[in-house]
């Protein structure tokens, strides 16, 4: 018996460490040093702007999170510069560190020379005893941005940049609950160099960003180029409308020839999405075709503006109407155009002439869409319409730009990251916000004051909202821990808290103040508090007979249920309705869900109720309820008395059962039961012959030795 037992532990230890093998992730950079990934998280450089032949210093933070501190040693790896943008110096590393904390190192480039040309840091990482290099690449943005030329009085400040932000098309509506990822590009326009930009991203009321980052910090963007950043948006399980949106905020500096200045553009990106249930709204995505250079003032241009139907009903009657932005025309009799039925999946477009006013305000104008149309919601004809906003490039005056472009540059405080616990928060349920913002610019900031505001949906439990800091120190970052609480009464869907930072700092010996507002938003979710009783089944119930089954309910959540439906399930019964629809239920409301039935068969009949509806969060909720119903024949004595009709008895008449006395009313009694049962299993022809034959008095009893053939 023992060794059987030892053979099958040991079969179950070697299926657990093989399937444990298969769940190890494996890192594309070091499949088989079992090292984990050495990754860049940022860099400090010793000098500004750099010029050909110009020698600085560069430390570059590099980050494993696969390795501890007290486990490294730096003896164990090789640090390599490869070919790239600088040449000469000497390496060293340093733990930044200690402990069990996850390795940080600080990797110091010492006496490097600037080529001239590009702006990469390329370096390896190799563990000597597997001899599996990890590759390193940064762009240093300090590099190649001014040219050797001497300054003249003549300089004149350079334009703004142009920068046209798009994104990915997307395939389909996002579903309700579903992710997708989403590529958002920054192309820019001009021949200055973007630097240090840094795009904030803030979606609509039915989205959200997983990951716990709305901000990220992108290379130096130069003149021709585009930039770009990949961010995966999730829709809630509740959607409120198709039309929803992902606002991407850039900023970044930039040098206009006379000092470095900065800029700002933001565009309000477009989501399909998917609205839940039968009666949805159709989708439409409007785009617009791709202009071969910005507009410039008194110049025209053609621009055609697509419209997309992403749902799955007919667009009817579509009606297109245009508006522009305060520095262009649309040279058009009329703005609005009829544009023929839309199929599912099916496109229109309008072609537009547009004309530049003589003097531009602003690089990054814009045409604001609007369609109207009919669609069939579940046999009635309804309105609906769908609005976007198109970005159009345009060459802003320089004298506009050049006014701003001698501030000096102002250090961005941004959030890195952030988490609460889980994907959602109940309403009325106290969590953690937890949260890391850093300096992002290339100066320190102080008297750092911090604002949290919850809004009407959040609040600090038994804490303050104000939170100062003495200094943050440029690339540095600082850790935050809330308590809060979701109200009772938050509304569902994707709620924020804001977060105002307020500081100064200190650039060329004049001190200057800044602030930054910053939006962490997070899915509430309403509790399903919708409580329905068990019924009760009655004590007694025979065949053919009505009864009703009930079902009592209160709704003591914050939120409206919807569509509430009870379906009943079962054989045996016969009931008038088998589903009943009872609708909405609002909070604090009561009721009762009842079913009438008749049993049609005697024995134990199972059935189940099943209660169907959408919470407050529109969500989907089922509750079943069995039911075991004992219907019963009808008595003996009912029988007897359809089958013998009782008369009064008449004066003279023979007392029968106390003369037979108890065992002759028994017998009496079986007698008469055998018969009717006889009679109730029989036909109607055999049950008739057999009456006939007890009514005969004159009837011969049968031979009790004959038997039946």
């Amino acid at each position: 018996m023992r060794p059987v037992i030892f053979k099958k532990a040991a079969a179950l230890v070697l299926a657990v460490a093989l399937l444990f093998s298969l769940c190890l992730p494996v890192f594309a950079d070091s499949p088989e040093s079992g090292e984990g990934s050495f990754f860049a998280t940022g860099y400090t450089i010793s000098k500004g702007r750099l010029t050909r032949g110009a020698a600085t210093d560069i430390t570059v933070f590099v980050k494993n999170v696969s390795l501890t501190a007290d486990t490294f040693q730096p003896s164990n790896y090789d640090f390599s510069k490869l070919i790239d943008s600088f040449s000469g110096g000497s390496v060293s590393v340093e733990k930044k560190s200690t402990g069990s904390d996850p390795l940080e190192l600080r990797v110091r480039f010492s006496k490097l020379k600037y080529s001239g040309t590009g702006q990469a840091l390329r370096f390896q990482i190799t563990p000597r005893d597997s001899g599996v290099p990890q590759l390193i690449e940064l762009t240093i943005a300090e590099a190649g941005i001014t040219e050797d030329k001497p300054k003249t009085d003549n300089d004149s400040p350079a334009a703004e940049p142009m920068v046209l932000i798009s994104c990915s098309e997307q395939k389909e509506p996002l579903a309700p609950g579903g992710e997708t990822e989403l590529t958002v590009s920054f192309r820019n326009l001009s021949d200055l160099e973007l630097r240090s930009p840094v795009v904030t991203f803030t979606p609509s009321d039915s989205l959200t960003i997983p990951g716990g980052s709305y901000s990220f910090l992108l290379d130096a963007i130069r003149g021709k180029q585009t930039g770009s950043v990949k961010v995966k948006i999730r829709a809630l399980a509740s959607v409120s409308s198709p039309n929803q949106s992902l606002q991407a905020d850039l900023k970044f500096t930039y040098f206009n020839n006379v000092a470095d200045a900065q800029a700002s553009v933001s565009e309000k990106l477009p989501v399909a999405a998917a609205v839940s249930g039968s009666t949805a709204p159709p989708v439409v995505l409007a785009s617009r075709s791709e202009l071969k250079k910005p507009i410039a003032a008194g110049e025209t241009a053609e621009l055609t503006v697509t419209f997309r139907n992403m749902g799955s009903t007919k667009l009817l009657s579509p009606l297109a109407s245009f508006t522009p932005s305060e520095s262009l025309l649309i040279e058009s009799s009329t703005g609005s155009t009829l544009l023929p039925d839309l199929e599912p999946g099916k496109s229109a477009s309008v072609t537009l002439k547009l004309r530049a006013l003589p003097e531009i305000s602003s690089a990054n104008q814009s045409i604001q869409t609007e369609l109207k149309y009919s669609y069939d919601a579940s046999g009635t004809m309804t309105q609906g319409d769908s609005s976007d906003r198109l970005t159009i490039p345009a060459a802003a005056a320089s004298s506009a730009a050049g006014k701003e472009s001698t501030e000096a540059p102002v250090p961005h405080v941004v959030v890195s990251d952030f988490s609460f616990g889980g994907e959602s928060v109940d309403a009325g349920s106290d969590f953690e916000l937890r949260f890391r913002f850093e300096n992002t610019g290339k100066l320190p900031i102080e008297n750092v004051l911090m604002t949290v505001d919850g809004g009407e949906n959040f609040t600090i439990s038994g804490g303050t909202s104000s939170f100062f800091y003495a200094s943050l120190a440029a690339g540095a970052g600082q850790e935050q821990t809330l308590p809060l609480q979701a109200l009772p009464g938050a509304k569902s869907g994707a709620q924020s808290v804001s977060l105002s930072f307020k500081y100064e700092y200190v650039d060329a010996g004049k001190r200057a103040a800044a602030s930054e507002d910053v939006r962490l938003s997070m899915p509430v979710v309403q509790p399903d508090r919708l409580e329905i009783s068990a019924p009760q089944p009655p004590e007694s119930l025979s065949v053919g007979e009505e009864a009703v089954l009930t079902l009592p309910y209160v709704n003591k959540g914050k939120g409206e249920i919807a569509n509430v439906e009870a379906a009943v399930e079962g054989e045996g019964v016969d009931t008038p309705s088998k589903t009943q629809y009872v609708g909405n239920i609002g909070a604090g409301a009561s009721g009762s869900i009842g079913f009438v039935f008749t049993p049609q068969e005697a024995g134990v009949l199972p059935l189940v109720i099943k209660v169907t509806y959408e919470d407050a969060n529109e969500k989907v909720q089922t509750k079943e309820f069995p039911v075991e119903l004992i219907a019963e024949d009808p008595s003996i004595d009912a029988m007897l008395d359809d089958e013998f009709p009782q008369e009064e008895p008449e004066e003279n008449s023979f007392p029968w059962l106390p003369v037979l006395g108890g065992t002759g009313a028994a017998v009496f009694l079986a007698a008469a039961a055998a018969i009717l049962i006889r009679r109730k299993r029989s036909k109607p022809q055999e049950t008739d012959a057999a009456w006939s034959e007890w009514e005969d008095p004159e009837s011969e009893p049968e031979d009790p030795g004959k038997t039946e053939e």
